[in-house]
Formats: C-alpha cells, sequence, structure tokens
C-alpha cells in the first residue's frame, strides 16, 4: 500500500507526531533533568511557589555564615516505594528553588543513602530516621533533611508526603528549621491552665510513665521556651513575651490581676475559655499516679470575668452555640454543638486566620462586644446564621443518641474568636486584690498532677474528735457570753489605700489579647491526626495552626504563619452542607412535631406500666390500662413510622440535590466548551457563505 506523503491526511499525520515529540523532548529536558528549575504555578493561591514569609527569612541570611542542607533519599529502586518517588523529586524542586531564592546562600548537599552503603552511615550520624526494613533483607529507606549554620542544626528526620485532601507542609518545614539555626535565642512563652496540658512527670516509684504534653506544648517547645505559669500566680515574669490561658476554671482574682498587670505592662494575651469543656469534664477526677488518690475535679466552665468586663467582652459561661450549617460529627454522629467551620466562617483579612481553610470547635461559647474606648475588636472566626445559642442541658442532649429535639435559630452569626488591640486600662482600679481568706491558691488539676506533698492528702478523718466532749461545751458557754457582749465594736477607720504601684493602663496602644470561646479545640484528638505511612502526627484541620500563628505574630514574629497556612488545605463541602441544612430545615417542623408526640406517648406509657404484685411473681392487669397501653404502643408505632417516612423524603431530597451538584461540576465545562465551538462553528460558517 502506497501513502502519498503530500496529501492533506499525511500532512496531518505528521504534524501530530512531531509535536507529540516535541512535548516529550521538552517534558524530558525540563522535567526530568530539572532544566533551569523552570515552572509554571497556575493554582489560584500558588501553591508551588515560595511564599512570600520563606522569602523574608532567606533575605535574613548572613553570606559569610551560609546554610547547609543535606538532603537524604533512597535512590534504589528495590526498597523505594513508588508512591514516595513524586514527593521526593518535589522536594527537590522546592530545594533547587531555595536555592536559587537565597543568592547561593544555601549550599545544598544531596546524599543517597542506599542500603549498604556509607551513605547510609551518614544518614543515621545527622540522626535522620529510617523506614523499614522495607523487605526481608533488612533494607531500609531514608527520606529526610539536615540543615545546619555553624554549629547550630536541626533535622527533619522524616518527610512526611502530604495526606490527602492537605497542602504539603514540606516547605513550612524547612522554613522553620532554617530560621532556627540562624537565630538561636528563643523567645519565652508562658502556659497558664486548669488542666494538666504540660503533662506530668514519670512516677518512679510505681514504674508508670507520665502523661505526655499537649501537642500544642510540644509544638510550641521546638520554637519558644515554655514556662508553666501556676493558675494561683499573682505575678507573671516580664521576660515571658506571650502568655496562653487554657481554661481559667475558678481563676482567682489574684491571678486575673497577673494576667491584667502583664497585659499593660506589655505583654500578649491568648486566652481560651469554655462554658462546657469536654475535655475538662473527662480530666476531672482522674487518679494522681503518684499519690494513687483521685485528681481535683476541673469546673467545666471558664471565663475572665474582670478581665472581660474592663474589656468590654460579653461571654455566658453557661450558654453554648448550636449550628445547624457547620455541625460536625461527634461520638460517631452529626451534632450541632461540635462546628466544623470552613473557610467562609474565618476571617480572611487577620494575619493570624488568613491562610486558614478550617476549624473544629466543640461545645464552644459565644462572645458579645461592648466597646471600650482605645481598644478596636476585630472578629476572627463566627458561626452561621443558622445558629443559636442553648443551655447546657440541651448541649448534652445533642451529645445523647436522642439529639437536640428543639431548635430555633437565632438569624445571626455568632463570635467564636476575637482579637482586641489598643490601650487597655485596668480591670482593677482599686490596685491588687486581697485574697479571699481560707481560699488558697491551687492550681487545679494542673498542679494535681505534679508530685504534690504526701501531706496533702491526710484525709479528714479527725474531725470528729469533737464529738466525745459535749458535756464541756455547755459549761463555757454562758461565762463566756457576758464578757464578751459588753464589748464595743471597734470602730475601724477607713485609711486611704496606698499606691500599690499597680499599673493603670498601657503605656501605648500596641497592646494585644486574643480569645476563643472554645477550649476543647486544641486537644490532641480535635487538632492532630496520626500520619498512616509515617505514624507521625499531623495537624487535621486549622486548629493548631491557629494557635501557633497567634502565638508567632504576639511574640514579633510573623513569616512562618504565612509559611504554615498552607499546611491547613483542608477544604469542607460547605456548599453541600448548606445544601444540605436548606432541606432539613423544611422538613424539621414536621420531625420535631412528630418527635413531641412521640416524647409524650412515651410519657403515657411509663404512666401506664404495668405494675407487679407485692410477691414480685405476677403484673397486676387492669384491662382499661391495658387497652389504654395496647393504644399508645400503636400511636408510637404510627408516628415511628411517619418519622421514618418523612426522613426517607429528606433523604431522597438531599440526595437528589448532590447528584445534580455532581453533574453539573462534571459537565459545566465540557458544556460551555461546547458551546464556544458551536457557537465559532456557525460564525465561521456564515463568514464562509457570506464570500
Amino acid at each position: 500500500m502506497s501513502v502519498n506523503l503530500n496529501s492533506k491526511q499525511a500532512t496531518t499525520g505528521i504534524t501530530a507526531v512531531l509535536v507529540i515529540a516535541i512535548i516529550v523532548v521538552l517534558n524530558f529536558l525540563v522535567g526530568g533533568l530539572g532544566f533551569g528549575n523552570f515552572r509554571i504555578d497556575l493554582t489560584e493561591d500558588r501553591i508551588y511557589t515560595l511564599s512570600q514569609g520563606t522569602k523574608n527569612i532567606l533575605s535574613r541570611l548572613n553570606e559569610d555564615e551560609p546554610v547547609t542542607i543535606r538532603y537524604y533519599y533512597t535512590t534504589d529502586d528495590r526498597v523505594m516505594p513508588n508512591v514516595l518517588k513524586p514527593h521526593v523529586r518535589a522536594v527537590e524542586d522546592l530545594l533547587l528553588e531555595l536555592v536559587k531564592a537565597s543568592g547561593d546562600k544555601i549550599i545544598l548537599e544531596t546524599i543517597h543513602p542506599n542500603p549498604n552503603t556509607e551513605e547510609e552511615d551518614k544518614a543515621r550520624e545527622d540522626e535522620i530516621q529510617d523506614m523499614g526494613p522495607v523487605n526481608q533483607e533488612g533494607d531500609k529507606i531514608y527520606l529526610g533533611l539536615a540543615i545546619q549554620c555553624l554549629d547550630q542544626k536541626e533535622v527533619i528526620p522524616f518527610l512526611n508526603p502530604p495526606a490527602p485532601n492537605e497542602g504539603s507542609a514540606v516547605e513550612y518545614d524547612i522554613a522553620r528549621a532554617i530560621s532556627k539555626v540562624i537565630k538561636p535565642a528563643k523567645n519565652v512563652v508562658g502556659v497558664m491552665s486548669s488542666i494538666p496540658v504540660m503533662g506530668s512527670p514519670m512516677y518512679p516509684f510505681q514504674k508508670q510513665r507520665g502523661q505526655e504534653p499537649w501537642v500544642v506544648v510540644q509544638q510550641l517547645r521546638a520554637d519558644y521556651e515554655v514556662v508553666e505559669v501556676p493558675m494561683g500566680t499573682d505575678k507573671i515574669d516580664s521576660n515571658i513575651k506571650v502568655l496562653l490561658v487554657l481554661h481559667p476554671a475558678d481563676i482567682m482574682e489574684s491571678a486575673e490581676y497577673a494576667i491584667d498587670q502583664f497585659l499593660l505592662g506589655g505583654g500578649k494575651v491568648i486566652a481560651l475559655v469554655d462554658p462546657n469543656s469536654v475535655v475538662a469534664q473527662a480530666f476531672s477526677g482522674q487518679q494522681n499516679p503518684m499519690t494513687g488518690q483521685p485528681g481535683g475535679q476541673i469546673n467545666t466552665a471558664s471565663d475572665l470575668k474582670n478581665l472581660f468586663k474592663s474589656w468590654g467582652i460579653g461571654f455566658k459561661n453557661d450558654m453554648v452555640v448550636a449550628d445547624m450549617n457547620y455541625r460536625g460529627m461527634l461520638q460517631g454522629r452529626n451534632n450541632p454543638t461540635a462546628l466544623q467551620l470552613p473557610a467562609a466562617a474565618i476571617s480572611r483579612e487577620d494575619r493570624i486566620t488568613s491562610g486558614l481553610n478550617s476549624l473544629t470547635m466543640v461545645t464552644s461559647g459565644s462572645f458579645s462586644i461592648d466597646k471600650r474606648d482605645g481598644i478596636d475588636a476585630d472578629t476572627l472566626v463566627t458561626s452561621s446564621e443558622e445558629s443559636a445559642m442553648i443551655d447546657i442541658a440541651d448541649a448534652e442532649k445533642a451529645r445523647s443518641p436522642q439529639g437536640l429535639t428543639t431548635f430555633n435559630s437565632g438569624g445571626r452569626k455568632q463570635i467564636l474568636a476575637v482579637r482586641l488591640t489598643g490601650k487597655f486600662k485596668t480591670a482593677f482600679p482599686d490596685g491588687k486584690p486581697t485574697k479571699a481568706p481560707g481560699k488558697p491558691d491551687t492550681g487545679g488539676a494542673q498542679d494535681e498532677a505534679k508530685p504534690a506533698p504526701v501531706t496533702v492528702t491526710t484525709p479528714p478523718v479527725a474531725v470528729p474528735a469533737a464529738a466525745p466532749t459535749p458535756a464541756t461545751a455547755p459549761v463555757a458557754a454562758p461565762a463566756a457570753v457576758p464578757s464578751a457582749a459588753p464589748a464595743p465594736a471597734a470602730e475601724k477607720k477607713e485609711e486611704p489605700k496606698k499606691d500599690d504601684g499597680s499599673l493603670k493602663e498601657s503605656a501605648n496602644s500596641e497592646g494585644v489579647v486574643i480569645l476563643f470561646a472554645d477550649v476543647d479545640m486544641l486537644y490532641d484528638a480535635f487538632c492532630v491526626q496520626q500520619d498512616p505511612m509515617t505514624g507521625m502526627l499531623v495537624s487535621r484541620t486549622g486548629n493548631l495552626p491557629a494557635i501557633l500563628n497567634a502565638v508567632e505574630v504576639l511574640s514579633g514574629g510573623g513569616d512562618l504563619l504565612q509559611v504554615r497556612n498552607r499546611k491547613s488545605a483542608v477544604r469542607p463541602f460547605s456548599t453541600i452542607k448548606e445544601m444540605r441544612e436548606k432541606v432539613e430545615s423544611r422538613f424539621r417542623p414536621q420531625l420535631m412535631a412528630l418527635e413531641a408526640e412521640r416524647q409524650k406517648t412515651a410519657e403515657k406509657m411509663g404512666s401506664l406500666r404495668l405494675k407487679r404484685d407485692s410477691k414480685g411473681k405476677g403484673f397486676i392487669v387492669d384491662p382499661q390500662q391495658q387497652k389504654d397501653l395496647e393504644a399508645l404502643m400503636q400511636n408510637d408505632v404510627d408516628l415511628s413510622r411517619k418519622v421514618r417516612d418523612i426522613k426517607k423524603e429528606q433523604n431522597k431530597e438531599i440526595e437528589y440535590t448532590k447528584t445534580m451538584l455532581k453533574w453539573l461540576n462534571f459537565l459545566a465545562v465540557p458544556l460551555l466548551v461546547s458551546c464556544a465551538g458551536i457557537l465559532l462553528a456557525i460564525r465561521r460558517r456564515a463568514v464562509t457563505a457570506a464570500v
């Protein structure tokens, strides 16, 4: 068969082959060889371009003190999993970009620690974590970094590939390590809490391990010097830059005064309060491993009454936010008090929250703002308008299998986090408050977790000793009364209170307080999860980055948060949730009416429950009672059927809405392209016909 190379079909085929060949060659040169590390980032948020925070850190590198990065990764195809190879390549691209952006102030060394090589020994010397063995020969793989400047070294033992639906954390980890080796001095962060967030020491006598600190504390310790501030303190060290207050349950005035003076003296405060902390509830009464005694009870509600009043903040510590649009899962069921907040609920304007895509808050409270002169309030996080404040009893009901039976939307957003800035005035204009007599300062469960003196545990058994002396008491009493009665009440002269040196207001307008209406959001289970590949903990929402961002900004930094925010790339399906809520809101009145009727029926059935006879062997049967009971049971069955039918109809409509949205996503772009093509074809034909 002969082919006419001059024909139109042959020319088209040859052109197509040449185009494909050129694309393959270019891809090989640019992608395979890393030629010029050239690439174009067309993503909406430019997530594959170095962030401004990283560039700022690189700009501080000293030409005479270059940073050396040793990049370890195994190249042996026998052992290196294919799933890690794209990640290896992505990290190398990023490192090349860092070298380029640094102006050659970063020296990159690439080392391949393949099995049974000297490079493998070098990786171990640099404390790179191995993974394996990956085969029967006991071979291991490596993928980590050692970053060094002079005698300062930071190691990233293993570079986790990004989890599904998350952005990569590699740029943040590297930028953070570079920042640490070029600036070894650490700022001091104080942590004050009634919950044992700092962990507890090891108990050698009972051979028990102490509790690990919460992940947020571990993360802070990686970048700051973290010190514990007792709940009973009346003064906060001036070397502390940022004070993190977590669940100040039953805080005393003296401790509030300490926070007040710390703020007025130039310190920065981050406080998390809660109307009904489920974590505090879980920690209450835990056994102290040192003494074997039950731990202290922790009040599940917390606030800062005196300080809030001074700052113009309202907070009801017995009311919880329920949100039908942003409800999440808790204990295996949908719960409107377990808030899964999407990006739409988080401020895009504030540096601390601008890059966060989601937050999880559990039984959160809400703030109101009564503006004070000199203090600006910026809302950071809100609920949706389909929310309302419910009391603690209803919040507990929402966690039960029964769920929330009544809900009336307030029609407005609730403030869940707020930032206050400006010139603060003291909440204690009369100076340092005196301690309440007989009420010792206590650190709550945080202090209970410490190895407390054993004498404290002596039970108050000695009190009954007064019982054997009743005979002497009546005798002494009459004699004592007359002698004491004539004594005139001594009039105490009100002496003017001396100035105790308390600060009355901030020295400038740079005071900052950040408030969150939930404490549980920082508990490990709500902010981190285990990576299935490496077993390491990674952020599951923006909870942890939000607090780390706040600490970093308030301690005078800010570069790393621009990088860190990329880690929180989870994008909840907020549109689907809102559409689901619209459907459910139409069916909710019918369902709630039926549930209320069922509740009444159940109560009537309870009152008609058959009673056993006096011997407990048989039932006392009343024919009319039996008849009424059967009618009520039948009514309950009918009501259950109606509820089931409505839920079926509701779910059918929800599924229809989801299906329509899915097909719209699939077909929208192809349809638009097809329409554009048809229009172009019609126009071309019209032009051709006219010629």
